[in-house]
């Protein structure tokens, strides 16, 4: 029997969360990322814990072949883009923060394809330099981007409003349309674009939804809402998935060649 091919290494970021019953650090993220990876990107998976450690995204990331930004309670801390801390804005999680700027500073500059998801989008924005709205639903003219907690899970992910996708844009080219249904579970927003960043997509009230970077070494696709969660049931999500997938897949070629 012959070798079985490789398969891309996928780095995917996780989030601190609260000890239960053991009191003991915790790093986790959804299972939802882990399955979209292995089944529509045909990439393995590894987990990568926050750490304030500024040498662990180089030690890393020379062994991945990609990396997804996920999404996570926490908010990135303001001072990281210029701001007070504003009220009711809820946990931290400094590991995760430093180690997602590093890790997208990195991937940049080294080409190494990179997916940000809802908190992914906006650690992407603040790493090269932009800034974010800390209450989304205060800003004048913008409404509640959070998911309706109210609600059942099920009901909470459903897509709410629509998104003008920019022509001739790589999320058009994945999309195949001008405007399309997004799920929409986040208290911030892009407010100042960091250096070189394309919007993609826009919401009605004009929330950024989604950035890319053209003239970036690799892959690169940022994305505001939660396109990890059913991608067998949306086209866009699986289509993201696959195109991130390729892209893992050339780099690891180039990688061992």
């Amino acid at each position: 029997m012959g070798q079985r091919p490789l398969r891309p290494l996928v780095g995917i970021l996780s989030s601190w969360r609260e000890p239960g019953e053991i009191p003991l650090p915790l790093h986790a993220t959804a299972a939802t990322y882990v399955a979209a990876v292995r089944s529509f990107a045909g990439a393995e998976t590894v987990l990568i814990p926050g750490s304030e450690d500024p040498d662990q995204a180089n030690s890393l990331l020379p062994r991945l072949d990609g990396i997804v930004l996920t999404g996570g309670a926490a908010n990135i801390q303001p001072h990281l883009f210029g701001q007070e801390e504003e009220p009711e804005s809820g946990v931290r999680d400094p590991g995760r923060d430093a180690t997602a700027i590093a890790l997208t500073r990195a991937a940049l500059e080294g080409g190494v394809p990179l997916l940000g998801i809802c908190r992914g989008i906006q650690e992407v924005n603040v790493a090269l330099g932009g800034s974010l709205h800390q209450h989304l639903k205060d800003v004048p003219g913008r409404f509640d981007h959070r998911r309706p907690r109210d609600k059942p899970f099920e009901e909470q992910i459903v897509p709410r409003h629509d998104i003008s996708i920019l022509p001739g844009g790589m999320l058009h080219e994945l999309a195949g349309t001008t405007e399309t249904r997004i799920n929409s579970l986040h208290g911030q927003g892009i407010d100042r674009l960091g250096a070189g960043l394309q919007v993609e997509a826009t919401a009605p009230d004009g929330t950024v939804e989604a950035v890319t970077l053209p003239g970036a070494l690799g892959w690169m696709l940022a994305v505001q809402w939660h396109a990890e969660v059913q991608p067998d049931n949306y086209a866009l999500h699986a289509s993201i998935f696959r195109s991130f997938g390729t892209a893992c897949a050339a780099f690891l070629e180039r990688r061992q060649g």
